[in-house]
Parts: structure tokens; sequence; C-alpha cells
């Protein structure tokens, strides 16, 4: 079948692309072999539109049939990194091969040194991609921390039981003053205790607005483990799509005066339960880092998928 390539076009797509993500999720039978459609909107309303910044209009293309179909999107996250997500019922090498060429001419990002480096994810047994991938020249990345562990849990199977952790009440997030608090945790966890980074993430917490405009934000799953004091000690924010059936969770973290108290894993659980209870299929959770790793198979068990980095490095031409 005929498909033609063309570029985002306005915000009609970014609804469009977030059904084919949908779709193709269900196609998949359940797997991240493309975007959890959770993962666009948590970069088009807060990654790219807060820190990113890169025009969707010049850096996102899609693939459609005669009728309109959505077959393949091919996008950033991040400069320099380029995501084929492509509908398995039109899958094949000259798609693919026209995707990675689009990618290597429209995405890589230039560096100081003048040459151009472009990171390319595929699943680690996803033969297919990776022999084209290494026909264009790309090689396996085997540094540690960009590989993508890519964990997830079918809720079809009993649960622990409801945690329970003394001195801390596990929850809904709040708002006023502790949305706050949970922009103030945000800065503590994800930047090593940074109270100069903490302080801006709470004196200016549009980006936190812009999280809960997104249009599978939930308050029910945005969940923190409170302690005596009223502060975050831990948190997780999940994102369910009723229309696969299927969650997400971004971001988990827990603040580090409170680690090594079972909190994260306590998040995690009460999330599995609560999704259980309304009906999800299957739940995902992405680590990079061995402690990441370890909790959210402590949390989820040993199912996995690994999505690997790509990279091709090459002059830039002028």
């Amino acid at each position: 079948m005929k498909l033609t390539m063309r570029l985002y076009r306005e915000e009609e797509d970014t609804w469009r692309i977030r059904e084919f993500l949908r779709r193709v999720m269900l196609l998949n039978h359940r797997r991240e072999f493309s975007w959890h459609v959770a993962r666009w909107d948590y970069w088009i309303w807060f990654a790219n539109a807060d820190l990113e910044k890169i025009p969707l209009a010049e850096n996102v293309f899609l693939w459609e049939t005669e009728s309109g179909q959505i077959a393949a999107v091919l996008n950033p996250e991040g400069r320099g990194q380029a995501y084929l997500q492509v509908d398995p019922a039109f899958r094949n090498p000259q798609l693919e091969g026209e995707m990675l060429a689009t990618a290597e001419a429209r995405l890589p990002l230039r560096g100081e040194d003048g040459q151009k480096r472009l990171q390319i994810f595929v699943d680690s047994m996803d033969e297919a991609r990776q022999q084209l991938l290494a026909q264009r020249g790309f090689q396996r990345v085997e540094r540690p921390g960009e590989q993508e562990t890519q964990h997830r849990r079918s809720l079809d199977d009993p649960l622990p039981p409801e945690p329970q952790r003394p001195g801390y009440t596990i929850r809904s997030l709040g708002d006023g003053l502790e949305l706050l608090e949970r922009c103030y945790a945000s800065g503590l966890g994800f930047h090593e205790d940074d109270i100069q980074t903490a302080r801006e993430n709470r004196d200016q917490p549009e980006w936190y607005h812009h999280i809960q405009s997104a249009p599978l934000y939930r308050r029910d799953l945005d969940l923190v483990a409170v302690a005596g004091d009223g502060s975050i000690a831990s948190f997780c924010t999940i994102w369910f799509d009723d229309v696969s059936r299927t969650a997400y969770f971004e971001p988990v973290a827990t603040v580090p005066a409170h680690q090594r108290r079972g909190l994260g894993k306590a998040v995690i659980l009460e999330g599995l339960h609560r999704l259980q209870r309304r009906g999800c299929k299957v739940a995902f959770i992405g680590g990079y880092s061995p402690a990441a790793n370890a909790l959210y198979f402590s949390a989820l068990g040993t199912a996995c998928d690994l999505s690997e980095p790509w990279e091709k490095t090459w002059p830039a031409a002028g």
C-alpha cells in the first residue's frame, strides 16, 4: 500500500497520533514496541513544552495511507534522539528505511566537535530493525545507564497486600500548598537533594500545572507518601489509558532523607491496586539505573523488555 510522508501540521495531529499510539499498543498485544500514549502526553504537555522546546512542525513526521490513516510516526524526545512508532500491519524494510533516512537528515544533534550524532531506540529482540541500523552505520550503545528496561506487570494476576508504612500516609496528592510541596520533593528526589532546584520547582509551579493539564492526568492516580510532618517523602504519577487498558508510571522518586524505607515500592503497589480496581490489564515502568531497576523488579516482578539505543556519528557537511 502506498504511503505518503508529511510533517506534523497542526494541533489536530497531536490527537490523531494519540489515537494511533493507542491502536498500536493493542496491535502489539500490550507491549512497548512503540510509545505508550502516556509517554506522548508527558512529552507534549510537559517535557517538550517546558524543557526541550523542539518545534513539532519541523521535527515530527507522519506516514499516512491514501485514506489518511496513520501508518507510522517518527518523533524526537531530546535533541539527537529519534523514535520509530510503526503500525505492525504496515511494517516493512522499505518503510523503516525511509524513516531512518528521514531521521538522519532531520533529527541529528550537531556537537561542538562538528560531528552529527543520532540515537535510534530499538527493542533488544528486534533483529530486523537492528540489521537495518547496522547497514546504515549505527552501532549498539554499550554505555551503562542508556538502555531502558521496560518493566511490565499483568494485573490479571493477584497482587501483594496493599502496603502499610508506619509513620507515613499513602494517598492521592492534595491541592494548594501540598502541590507546592510536591514540586519541592521533585527537586530533591531527582536532583540529589539540591535545595536550590527544589526551591525553584516550588516557586515556579507552572510546570506541574502543565503536567496536570495532560489528557490522561488523574488526581486519584497522582500518589504521594506523606510523612508525619506533612512533607512529601515519595511519589509516583500514574497515567491510565482506558482505551488500551494499560498504565504508565512517570515519574517515580523518593526524597533522599526518606530512602531505604520501602516507600518507593509502597507507592507503586498502591498504584497497582488502584489500577487493578479500575480494570487496567498491564502496567509499565521504565528504568535506567541499577537502583531504579531493582526497585521496579521488586514491585512489578521480572517481566520486561529492553529498549537499546543505537548510535551513528558522522561529519557535518559544510
